[in-house]
């Protein structure tokens, strides 16, 4: 990325872009997974450069791999995001864990999980984390119908809320709500 810049605010951004556009690599930058060679991020006044754990504790990313602690059950991957993120809403977590149809995956370790039930996991996470942005990448992908509309259900009340959600997915969001962060390839 060369002289780019952006600002997001609460609500939803849909980034969209052909493969190969830099959709993934910009949320793993923002995220802090990647180091920029130049210029400077920054959440909420910190800078991701000077206070790097700061930093990350405004940020969760949902990547399209699987969770990497994946010796973990769910409950305890939960524990572990809750020390990250000490704004994670256990409430929230408890519905959202409901609502994407985990209960009888709770006692398991998240390596014997489908890879759509890891993916429920990361969600019910980032919807509850509390963090002042929360990066999804292709979030819809080996979800099952009724995660799917529970997510697209939980991203239209996210719109409303102080949230900045950047939504990497070639789909469009229907009924949702959403900026439009256009990464298009020129020829």
């Amino acid at each position: 990325f060369t002289a780019w810049s952006a600002e997001l605010g609460p609500g939803l951004t849909w980034l969209r872009g052909p493969n190969g556009s830099g959709k993934s690599t910009l949320l793993q930058l923002l995220a802090g997974a990647l180091p920029p060679l130049t210029g400077r991020l920054r959440v909420n006044g910190i800078d991701q450069r000077a206070d790097p754990l700061g930093y990350r504790r405004e940020v969760f990313w949902c990547g399209p791999a699987g969770i990497a602690f994946d010796h973990l059950r769910p409950d305890e991957y939960f524990g572990f995001i809750a020390g990250l993120y000490p704004r994670l809403d256990a409430t929230a977590l408890a519905h959202h864990v409901d609502g994407l149809g985990l209960g009888p995956y709770r006692g398991q370790a998240l390596a014997a999980l489908s890879t759509g039930t890891q993916r429920k996991v990361a969600l019910a996470a980032a919807l509850a984390v509390g963090s002042a942005a929360v990066l999804l990448d292709e979030p819809f992908n080996a979800l099952d119908a009724a995660s799917l509309a529970y997510l697209r259900s939980a991203l239209v009340q996210a719109a409303d809320g102080p949230q900045a959600w950047l939504i990497a997915s070639h789909e469009a969001l229907p009924g949702v709500r959403t900026a439009l962060l256009d990464l298009a390839v020129s020829g």
